[in-house]
Formats: structure tokens, sequence, C-alpha cells
């Protein structure tokens, strides 16, 4: 069973000359687009309002149990919920717009500047030609409005014109209005500019007649001369077919097929000198072709012109959700990609302390034998030339402390905390850099953990003071022993042996407790070393990382929920814009099992079902988008898999929170992939997919 099962009547439409009752019928039409508009504006408002709290809930629950408090952060985000907001504040005023036009049929004439766009104008309403452009100049610089047959016509300032970027802005506005664009080409070579514009035109879901304006000098009073010569050019059809082919191939470079679009051709300066208010010749006026474009637009409106309603309205909502949708996905994807950047930073941090406090020990080891030499070292010096001294204990003091045993731990433990800080600055500068590549700047996340290479720190807490570690020697008993020594000797001894004997001694009073307090010295080092530079500095900057992954992934995945709630409801709107083209089109009743839909507006409308029962290439043409059907696979990854025509990883996040069993998920395809569908497959997935 699919998630749309679609029961249509047999409604084929009889065919009806009378525009003005098709007129009153797409009135009909568009009330109930209108309906359907600001049902699903009301559902979007609650979706964001529920979903945006759980947003701020997800994050006030990850940092009750995080030690990271990034409110720049959650400002950043307070802020995109705010701009979403107000972008779905102007959704409610563009549907309004429209619902204050209800009554009216609404045809926008786009084209570039001098393309003959007023030339149509004069021609429609009868003019006498004033407004028509002079030269090169921009003749039309803002929006003019007539009715040709009870249909308004807009005429907005011209495309393409050097300057006329407020001009472009201020067509492309008044173009979100309209039911049908009429888009007017000139046999001259095609331009990329022109195309540009054609596809931002389409992106809004509109559906698009072309008219080919052809250029060539005429004058009514030379009609015996230029006449033949505007016969030939306008039955060049295959010259005008080339020029429209070439126009089409632009639609590549963005992403789009206008193929379904059909162009009609004519001469718009004959057909105007030819008009009763001026040539009155019948003969010019057919020639010109004009007729069959009057014909050409009322047929559009009376064959389409009642689901032509319908769509604009639902595409007023439908068009920006697809791009907060798009957007909002992005955003998670970018979200669970930093996330997973700061978890490959804990790994890689958690495999480098491994490999550090082997090597550490290693090393301390030989610090500990070279102090344990210089010991030795120092004991036998002094034995040698202090066995006789009354003073040695003392003077073994001042001895130990020439030594400095703790200045030479503290510079051990610097070259160990500056190893450390060395990696955790490489993974400081690893994440920044790696994240100037995704959507948002939480590369300026503080994640400073205190320095490690506090000199004063370190010698704070490694220092021994000597006279503590001279107490660990005690009585020594130098002087004593020495003395006992020499006397106590017999006689038969000589000297040399008694001061051989009287070195030895003194040598092993000092050695046990010398030893100790090197032990105990580097024992305290040692500390200070898990204290200070693994717990403090590698485990608490590890810390920070991971809290940092948590609470992105925990956002991530918020924002991920808030695109499926708002997906949900772009479906249905889609849903029903396919039920409405299905009966549109006079379809047999009977059922269509369609479990799901995706679509780009104005590019690519995707059905997924068992079985095709409808004329595809029919309800393209009314739709203006490329629709196709595509047979279910097994599961969703297969199915993004086809769309996307690439195979793709899934990242699993495990969500850190109260509920332990949450999960996230992000997908990255193998192949670099087309925007179209990559927007199609999201939406098939309900899961965020890196752009890639």
């Amino acid at each position: 069973m699919g998630i749309f099962d679609f029961l249509v009547s047999n409604v084929a439409k009889s065919p009806s000359n009378d525009l003005e009752e098709e007129l009153k019928k797409c009135q009909q039409y568009a009330r109930e687009g209108y309906r359907l508009a600001d049902s699903q504006y009301r559902e979007i408002v609650s979706a964001l309002k529920s979903e945006s709290s759980k947003i701020k809930s997800a994050s006030q629950e990850q940092n009750s149990i995080s030690r990271v408090k990034n409110t720049e952060l959650m400002e950043q985000q307070q802020l995109a919920l705010n701009e979403l907001a107000n972008y779905i504040n102007k959704i409610h005023s563009d549907i309004q717009m429209l619902h204050n036009n209800q009554k009216e049929f609404t045809i926008i004439v786009y084209g570039r500047t001098m393309a003959g766009k007023s030339t149509l104008m004069e021609i429609l309403t009868h003019g006498n030609g004033q407004s028509i452009g002079k030269g090169a100049q921009r003749t039309t610089r803002d929006v003019r409005s007539y009715y040709w047959k009870n249909l308004k016509i807009y005429d907005v300032p011209g495309i393409c014109s050097f300057g006329g970027a407020e001009d472009e802005k201020l067509a492309f506005e008044a173009a979100k209005s309209a039911d049908l664009i009429l888009f007017l080409l000139t046999d001259n070579a095609p331009e990329a500019d022109e195309a540009e514009a054609l596809a931002q035109l389409k992106s809004l879901g509109k559906p698009v007649l072309g008219i080919i304006n052809v250029k060539m000098a005429f004058n009514i009073k030379d009609k015996d001369l230029d006449l033949p010569d505007l016969q030939d050019k306008l039955a060049d059809t295959k010259r005008i077919d080339d020029i429209c082919a070439q126009f089409k191939e632009f639609a590549r470079l963005h992403n789009q097929n206008w193929d379904d679009i059909p162009f009609i051709y004519t001469h718009l300066n004959a057909a105007f000198q030819a008009q009763p208010e001026r040539g009155n010749d019948t003969e010019v006026y057919q020639i010109s072709n004009f007729p069959q474009v009057e014909k050409y637009i009322l047929d559009k409106v009376k064959d389409d012109g009642k689901f032509l309603r319908m769509k604009n309205f639902i595409d007023i909502v439908a068009v920006p959700m697809n791009n907060i949708i798009a957007a909002i996905y992005e955003h998670s994807a970018n979200t669970l990609e930093e996330s997973r950047l700061y978890s490959d930073k804990v790994k890689t941090l958690a495999a480098w302390r491994k490999n550090f406090l082997e090597n550490s020990k290693k090393r301390f080891n030989n610090f500990r034998e070279r102090l344990h030499s210089q010991m030795d070292g120092a004991i036998y010096n002094f034995a040698e030339y202090n066995y006789e001294n009354e003073n040695a204990a003392q003077d073994w003091e001042a001895k130990v402390n020439q030594m400095n045993f703790s200045a030479q731990c503290q510079a051990f433990l610097q070259e160990l905390a500056a190893d450390c800080e060395r990696k955790r600055k490489e993974l400081s500068d690893e994440l920044t850099q790696e994240m100037k590549f995704t959507f948002s700047s939480r590369a300026k996340t503080n994640l400073e953990a205190g320095s490690i290479t506090d000199v004063q720190t370190i010698a704070q807490v490694a220092s021994i003071p000597i006279a503590a570690g001279l107490a660990l020697l005690g009585p020594i008993g130098i002087a004593a022993g020495i003395g006992i020594g020499i006397m106590s000797g017999t006689l038969f001894e000589s000297k040399a042996e008694k001061i051989k004997k009287a070195k030895a001694k003194m040598r092993e009073d000092l050695t046990e407790p010398s030893h100790k307090m090197v032990d105990e010295i580097c024992s305290k080092t040692a500390e200070v070393f898990e204290d200070e530079i693994i717990k403090k500095g590698l485990n608490d900057f590890g810390s920070l990382l991971l809290d940092m992954s948590y609470l992105l992934m925990n956002l991530g995945a918020a924002q991920c929920k808030l695109a499926n709630r708002l997906n949900k409801t772009f479906r249905t709107l889609n849903a029903k814009l396919l039920q409405e083209a299905i009966k549109y089109k006079g379809r047999q009743g009977g059922k269509i099992d369609v479990k799901d839909i995706a679509r780009v507006p104005g590019k690519e409308f995707l059905i997924i079902a068992h079985a095709q029962s409808f004329n595809t290439k029919e309800l393209s043409a009314l739709l203006g988008e490329n629709l196709y059907v595509v047979a279910p696979e097994n599961n969703d990854a297969e199915m993004v898999k086809k769309i996307l025509h690439s195979d793709v990883k899934t990242i699993e996040f495990q969500l850190n929170g109260l509920d332990a069993s949450r999960k996230a998920w992000l997908l990255i395809p193998n192949n670099r992939i087309e925007r179209t569908n990559y927007l199609l497959a999201q939406q098939v997935a309900g899961i965020p997919i890196e752009s890639i």
C-alpha cells in the first residue's frame, strides 16, 4: 500500500471555446488553490513553532550534561530560526497577494531590453506605439499592466541590460504572481544571460510559452519591396528552430530541461504596422504570424488555465518550502559533519595519547636512570675528596643543591608538555581548516582547556624543596663514620686501606637515601605529569572535543527533525498537485498507488509507484516539469542510490542525552551528484545528505 492512494474519478473535460466561461472556472480553481496554500502555510507555521522549541530543548539538554557552553553557536541557531520565521511570513504575504488578485488570470511578458515587449503590448492593446523603444535604451522602467480579452498582462522591465540590476529584481518579483510567462526572444544568437533569467523563472515553477520575435527592417509603406523578404524570413523555420535548440541547450548549465517549452515565431513590428489603427493590412497581419501567437496564448489559457491558477497558489508555498527544506537539511548535514570532525579528532587524540604514554614511560625510565647516574657520579666524587670532612653533611647538601634536580624535572615536564601542546594545536588547526569548507563558522568555538606549558604552574607543582629532599636522606653520620673507621683499624692495615674503607663507607651511607630521594623526585614528577599534562591537558581537551561533538550531533538531529516535519507537509502539497493534474487531464476513474513523491518545482517531479498508470509526457507538459515514475526499491537506501546514481556511505551518530537510544544519520555519496538529484534523494530519504 502506498503513502498516497489517489481515487480519481473520470472528470474528462469538455473542450470550450468560450474564454469568459473558462476564466470563471479559473476563479473557482483559484479559490481551491488558496484554500490549499493557506492550510499548508498554517501547517508550516505549526511545524516551525513545534520543532523550533525542540531544537532549543536539545541545546539546553546538551548544555546540562556538557561542560561546553557554546553561546555563540546557540545564538547563531536562534538567528537562523528567526530568519526562517521571517521567510515563512513572506510566504503568507505572497499568498495574500495572490488571493487579492484571485479573480484575474495573470500573464507576464518577460524578455531582454529591445526584444519587443512593448511592441507586443501595443499590438494587444491597439495602442499608438508611443511606448515602443527607439534604439538601445531601457524603455520599460517599471511594471505596467493592461487587459487583453479579460486577461491581465504585465509588461515588466527588460532584463540583461547594462546597469539594469534593479530592473531585473523588479521583473523577477513581479513574475512570482504570474499564472503564465510569455518569454520573448529574438532570432539573434541566443545569450547566456537570457537563459539564466529563464532558469530563475522555471525555478519558481512557472509555466512558460516562448515567442521568437524575428528581427528584420520592415516598412508597410514599402510593402511590395519588403513583404517577400519577410515571407522568406518567416518561412525559414529550420533556422528559427535551430536558434530555439541552441537556446534550450543552456538549460543544462542550470540543471534543467526546457524541451517541453513550446516556441512560436512572429514579426511583431509588421503586425503592429498592419493593425487597423495604422496600415489596416490583413495580409501583412496574417503573414506576421501574430494571429497564431494570439491563438497560441488563448489555447493555453483555455486548455490549462484552471489548473495553472491552482498550481500558482500551490507553488507560491511549494517553491519557498523546497528552498527551506533543502537549506535545513543542508544545515543538518553540515552540523553532523562538523560533529564527525570533532569525533574524528577525539579518536586521533586517543590514539596519539596511547602512543604518547608508552613513549613517555620509556622517557621517564631514561630520565630516572639519568638522575640516578648523576647521583652515583656525584656520590663517588664527593666521597673521594670528603671522606675526612667533618662538615660533609652540610657540603653534601650544597652539592645536591648545585645538581638542581628540581629544575631538571621541570625541564623534562616542559618537554612532555610541549609535545602535548603541539598536538593540541595541530588538532585545533586541522579543525579550523576543515570547517572552512562547511556551512557555519563554528571553527571559532573556544576549546581552550588551559595551557599545559605554563612554566610557573609546572614549576610550582613539580618543584620539590631541596630541604625536603634532603630530609629523605636521614642521618648519614659521615664524620662519625669516618672517625670510627680510621681509629678502629687494625695495626696491620695500611693507611691506604683505611682511606679506601672510609670512602666506601661514605658512599654506602650516601647511596641508599640519595637514590630514595631521586625516586621520590621522579615519583612526584610522574604525579605532576599525570595531573597537569595528561588529565588537565590531554584528557580535558579530549573531553571538550567530545562534548562539542555531542552538542553538534544533537543539534544536527534536531535540525533534521524540523526538515522532516516540513518535508511531510511538502509531500502532502505535491501529492495534491499531482492528484489535481491527473484529474485535470481526465484520467479514467481508478486507484493510483503512489509510495512516495519528491519534487523540485520547475525541474523534476519524481513519483515512486508500483506501476505507471498515467501519461507522464502529458503531465510533464501540464506541470512544466520533467515528471517521471520509478519503481520502489526494497529499502530507502537502495532508492536513494537509484536517484543519486551513486553508492552512499551511511554514518551513524549515537546521540548523547537522556535517551541513550537516540540516533542520527548522515549519507555521504561516493560520487559528485547533480543538485536536483541531491534534493530529490534527500526528500525521499528524510536523512541529510552531504553535498559533494
